[in-house]
């Protein structure tokens, strides 16, 4: 692993994150939304702190204690933080291996909290030990890039060129491979219990039964057609029954899944509504929202969604060329196959960044207070950002130094949440 910051380089980051955090944020108080509230970042870290090492940043994954951050870079390595007292995060190390661009990043839960693991177009999946900073296991595709992957007990699957591919970890050698289901890449593959859902460039998302092995036509249940290429899925409702996807086009795509799988239903059905307009519709929320005047003039892109399952309430993230985000609530269209629309943005954050935002991790202690993680890349710039609630609409969601205290000891707080985008 690369060494720590030395005292030098932390404290020049120090000196820029006092002179960020002192610029004020514009607020005007007028709209038909109820205000939205602020986050007030209290902590940047630098990804590129050596001048040769300039790189933006991918992607961010939090292990299921909260105690640690793995951040994939564009120069094709991670770098592992961990999390400090008063919202600090302090680089540990690096870890490198993979020659081309990771594609997706995660720890892979509870059960081995250590456990890091990485996709890339350069063919492989690596699992790393983020105590150690090596390389603990390698998945080969051969030449095929991979987009994206997911685990389940001692398997593992990753979406390649019209490719899905999967692997017995315990062995590290390929096990099934569907190649009939999508003529596209798959961008996009999720294990759900005993069910595979895989999303590709050719507009469909399959759901498979692989509770006894990996075969695709007897394993097949359904195909989701938004007649749009897939660039993100996610689950959500109180059951995962739920789907949401974004499309390489930036439209908003809701469906539940689950249905569509039932027998008595004809192939497809289970739609639940759609945006095609989807930064439109955002754009007009946030002009209707006191407060939300840094998401001005247009949300220029999407970023993800995010799903809280104490108020089962879905949110999408969007934020503008500024560097500005908001997280808005998604509404269901009232009749299946109708338009989704979207409440006023309940939180935004803006004045750390200045350019495009590429992900935000939202952790949510139950009725306590939120804390929102966003990272992001300006070339000359790339940083990760911690935030807290400034002000809130609900009067008794205090950020506090117990709230401080509660995230940095989340493995044993058992009422804290991780929301998964």
């Amino acid at each position: 692993m690369h060494t720590r910051f030395d005292d030098q380089q932390e404290e020049t980051a120090d000196q820029e994150l006092a002179r960020r955090l002192q610029q004020p944020t514009a607020v005007q108080s007028t709209g038909s939304y109820s205000p939205c509230a602020g986050l007030n970042a209290v902590n940047i870290v630098k990804t590129d702190f050596e001048s040769r090492d300039q790189c933006y940043v991918f992607d961010v994954a939090a292990c299921a204690e909260l105690t640690s951050l793995a951040v994939s870079l564009s120069n094709n390595t991670i770098k592992l933080y961990t999390a400090r007292g008063s919202g600090g995060i302090a680089y540990v190390g690096e870890l490198s291996g993979h020659t081309d661009t990771i594609s997706e990043l995660s720890f892979a839960g509870a059960e081995a909290p250590h456990a890091l693991y990485s996709s890339s177009a350069d063919g492989t999946v690596r699992g790393w030990d983020s105590r150690t900073g090596q390389q603990a296991e390698s998945f080969s595709a051969g030449h095929r890039k991979l987009w994206s992957f997911s685990l389940s007990g001692h398997h593992l699957v990753a979406g390649s060129d019209g490719q899905i591919i999967f692997w017995d970890k315990r062995t590290g050698k390929q096990c099934g491979a569907f190649t009939d289901t999508h003529a596209e890449d798959v961008t996009q593959v999720k294990f759900c219990q005993s069910r595979l859902l895989s999303g590709s460039v050719d507009g469909l998302i399959s759901v498979f039964d692989v509770a006894n092995g990996f075969d695709e036509d007897d394993g097949f249940l359904a195909a989701l057609n938004i007649d749009n290429s897939v660039s993100r899925i996610g689950l959500y409702g109180l059951q995962s029954e739920k789907l949401w996807c974004l499309s390489h086009t930036e439209t908003l795509h809701l469906w539940e899944w689950a249905a569509a799988c039932d027998e008595e239903s004809s192939g497809g059905q289970g739609m639940l509504g759609e945006d095609r307009n989807t930064r439109a519709s955002l754009t007009q929320a946030a002009s209707l929202t006191p407060g939300a005047d840094p998401l001005g003039p247009a949300l220029d892109y999407l970023i993800s969604c995010a799903y809280t399952s104490t108020n089962n309430q879905l949110m999408l993230l969007a934020g503008n060329n500024q560097g500005a985000v908001g997280c808005f609530p998604v509404v269901e269209p009232s009749s299946p196959g109708g338009v989704c629309s979207f409440e006023g943005p309940r939180a935004l954050l803006s004045g750390a960044h200045d350019s495009v935002v590429r992900s935000v991790l939202i952790l949510v202690l139950s009725s306590v207070a939120e804390r929102m993680l966003g990272w992001f890349s300006g070339l000359s710039s790339p940083q990760l950002v911690a935030s807290r609630r400034q002000q809130s609409i609900n009067p008794t969601s205090e950020l506090t130094a117990l709230f401080q205290e509660r995230t940095a000891h989340a493995a044993d707080n058992h009422h804290t949440e991780r929301v998964i985008n």
